[in-house]
This record gives structure tokens, C-alpha cells and sequence, in this order.
């Protein structure tokens, strides 16, 4: 998507996203983890090798204590892409069901230049939308039972085009990997996933937002859709389940504890 310093030019003055930046960041997240936990890891190893008097050199509990975790963040980070949407009770959306859907996702990913996702529905009656990486190139697009019975053609076409565009920006791929490091770090510190929608998180939706908006060139779609959204009565706050609550932040209408529309909303409406 390309950058632009004016309202004028492109919606909400939206930047690309930085592959490069979003990189860097993963290699960071994956070595702080092994290296605190690695050096946990060794201090542990030490003692216990120390007691049981099998050895006093720690540079093996160090090598042990590093390559454990190092070792747990290669299989984590490698097959991070392959499982995000393990465990939801999807079911594909045949073009004869849904050949309005479907038509218009197709022309959608002709239009913004990329291979069409799998769409999958959510046997749920919330009304939500979201794009998931399950390859290292590979997506679906998941939407909910309650969108495909209440979303008009435009207003799916608004957040399909929304989710479309964070398929070809990359952005699914670097969430799906840093979901994955979460997931692995939740059962120690519950306090890593999100429970409320922080100004970071609001700044990453208004963002995805105008990135639909761009292609559609049509901000009422969007605010229309958005505020389907926000009066849903069916709307998921929060779920039990790990896997469920380290998706929450990743959909159109975020599973959180005090999602607010307002800010969104008001940012396409200045236009």
C-alpha cells in the first residue's frame, strides 16, 4: 500500500507497514525469550547438576540452558503461520452458499494483487471478520455467521478489502508469529495477553481500517459496517480458552473486555 504525507492522497494519511521494522522486532521478541529464559535455564541446570554432583562446569548448563529455548523458538517461529486457526469451529463457504461472498472476495484480491484466501465461516452469531495466516504465504479469510446474515454487499466489500490489504502488507504473518511466542509464554504470565484495547491496539485497527478504505474509496461502507459492529448484541468480550484469547486483538471488532468503536469511527468520519 503506498505511503502518502496528505489526506488527500490516501485515506487517513495511513503508512505502510514496515516488513523490515516488523522483522527486526520478531528476532528481538525470540531472543529476549532465550536468553531470559535460557539463563534461568542454566542457573536451574547448574544447581541440579551441582547436587547430584554430576558435574561443577557451567558452561554445560549454560549450553543445555540456552538450547533449550533456543531450540523451543525455532519450532514456535517455524510453524507459527501453520496452527492460527486450529481449534475454531470452522467450516469452508462454498460459492454456491455464498457466490456473492465469494465473487467479491475474488475480485478484491484481483484488484489488490494477491491469491485469493480460503474463507472460511465461524458457526458464531457475533458479527466479525478476520484474516489468518496458516502458511508462511498462505491466509483465510474467517467470517462469522452472524456477518454473512447481517454485512450488505458494501459493507463487506469495505472490511473484506480491510483484511485483504493486512494479507498483503505481511502483517498476518508477523501476528501469527508473535501470537505464537504468547501462547507459548501465557501459561508463566497470563498478564501477556491483552485483556483491553490499548491506544496501541486502537492505532493498529484505525490503520487497517484506512487501508480498506483506500481501495474502496467509499469511508461509509466502513463506518456503516463498523457500527453493525459495535451494536452487536452477540459480541465476544472474552473466552477461556488460550487459544481464543490470544486471537481476541487480531479482529476486525476485537474480543476485549472494552472495545470501543468511537476513535475508529471518528476517524472515518472526518472525511
Amino acid at each position: 500500500m503506498p505511503k502518502s504525507s496528505t489526506h488527500n492522497q490516501i485515506w487517513g494519511d495511513v503508512e505502510q507497514f514496515d516488513n523490515r521494522k516488523a522483522v527486526v522486532e520478531i528476532v528481538l521478541y525470540y531472543l529476549a525469550f532465550v536468553v531470559v529464559t535460557g539463563a534461568i535455564a542454566s542457573v536451574i541446570i547448574s544447581r541440579l547438576l551441582a547436587i547430584f554432583r554430576v558435574s561443577d562446569d557451567f558452561h554445560w548448563a549454560v549450553i543445555v540452558g540456552l538450547g533449550l529455548p533456543a531450540i523451543a523458538a525455532a519450532v514456535v517461529g517455524f510453524r507459527a503461520c501453520s496452527n492460527g486457526t486450529t481449534g475454531l469451529n470452522l467450516q469452508r463457504v462454498e460459492i454456491d452458499k455464498a457466490p456473492g461472498l465469494m465473487n467479491l472476495t475474488e475480485g478484491l484480491c484481483l484488484a489488490i494483487g494477491i491469491d485469493m484466501p480460503r474463507v472460511l465461516e465461524l458457526r458464531e452469531p457475533q458479527i466479525n471478520i478476520a484474516a489468518f495466516a496458516v502458511g508462511n504465504t498462505r491466509s483465510v479469510l474467517v467470517v462469522t455467521s452472524g456477518a454473512l446474515e447481517s454485512f450488505s454487499r458494501l459493507e463487506f466489500e469495505a472490511l473484506i478489502s480491510r483484511e485483504l490489504v493486512r494479507v498483503r502488507s505481511g502483517e498476518i504473518f508477523y501476528e501469527a508469529r508473535i501470537r505464537a511466542l504468547k501462547k507459548l509464554l501465557a501459561p508463566l504470565a497470563a498478564f501477556i495477553l491483552q485483556r483491553r484495547q490499548t491506544s496501541a491496539i486502537v492505532a493498529k485497527l484505525i490503520a487497517g481500517d484506512l487501508g480498506g478504505v483506500y481501495f474502496t474509496r467509499y469511508p461509509i461502507a466502513m463506518i456503516s459496517a463498523l457500527e453493525k459492529m459495535e451494536s452487536d448484541q452477540n459480541a465476544r468480550t472474552s473466552n477461556p480458552t488460550l487459544r481464543r484469547r490470544v486471537l481476541a486483538p487480531y479482529w476486525a471488532h476485537p474480543e476485549l473486555e472494552d472495545s470501543d468503536m468511537s476513535a475508529r469511527l471518528s476517524e472515518l468520519r472526518s472525511y
